[in-house]
């Protein structure tokens, strides 16, 4: 099978002393599934709106969560890049994956969406909640803007700078399909300043406290704010 398009190459010095070469590319049509099984089993526990909501501590919740990203994965607005060894020309182990969707204003509004667990069913008033506090295209005057679905790395693979270098690869496809800006709801202390040595923007913040109350949920091990950050080409 032939390699889709690789963004970028690298490699990092692993704890032990060894050199590992990764390489950033598309995600092969074969491998949604693993892609998706990396979202469920270390985004989906980890990423604060879902914890707020109570996802993780559901097994049917996180199964519901999979439909749906089993679903995104598949709308065509939707560019996904993988990390992988760059040891072969055939793709082994998914170590990263980066989502973005690509927003435009000319998008409708969502189709009213029917769930079956509470969690699930949170998550969404909460997503709701955040996104309808800023109108990102209006406010920073974009036709399209290359919007964050997530950023995860395998835990083998974390402290090696693989998020980082998913992140600086956004820009790069900014370029490549004339996008003028990419941006993203912060959520962690990592993420923000990950992005802010970037050179990302921090055009609207929230207060966890505040938006908690609002939604009946707590917040734990997290930052004062979620930081909305624009990064412009």
């Amino acid at each position: 099978m032939a390699l889709e398009k690789v963004w970028c190459k690298f490699s990092v010095t692993k704890s032990d002393g060894s050199i590992m070469k990764l390489r950033i590319q598309d995600m092969p049509s074969d491998r949604l599934d693993d892609a998706v099984d990396l979202n469920i089993w270390y985004f989906s526990p980890e990423e604060t709106f879902h914890r707020a909501a109570g996802i993780p501590k559901n097994p049917d919740a996180l199964i519901e969560c999979r439909e749906f990203v089993s679903e995104m994965f598949k709308d065509s607005a939707v560019h996904i890049v993988i990390c992988c060894s760059d040891d072969s020309e055939f793709v082994g182990q998914i170590i990263g994956v980066s989502i973005v969707t690509l927003s435009t204003t000319d998008d409708g509004e969502l189709d009213d969406l029917e769930f079956k667990t509470d969690e699930v069913k949170k998550y969404f008033e909460l997503l709701e909640g955040y996104f309808s506090l800023y109108d990102v295209m209006q406010n920073q005057n974009l036709t399209k803007c290359f919007d964050d679905r997530g950023i995860v790395v395998h835990p083998d693979y974390r402290g090696l700078g693989i998020a980082t270098k998913l992140l600086k690869m956004r820009r790069e496809m900014c370029k490549h399909y004339g996008v003028p800006a990419t941006c993203a709801w912060m959520t962690s202390y990592g993420s923000q300043k990950a992005a802010q040595n970037d050179g990302w923007e921090t055009v609207f913040e929230l207060s966890y406290e505040e938006f908690g109350v609002k939604h009946g949920v707590t917040f734990t091990a997290v930052p004062p704010t979620c930081k909305l950050m624009l990064a412009r080409v």
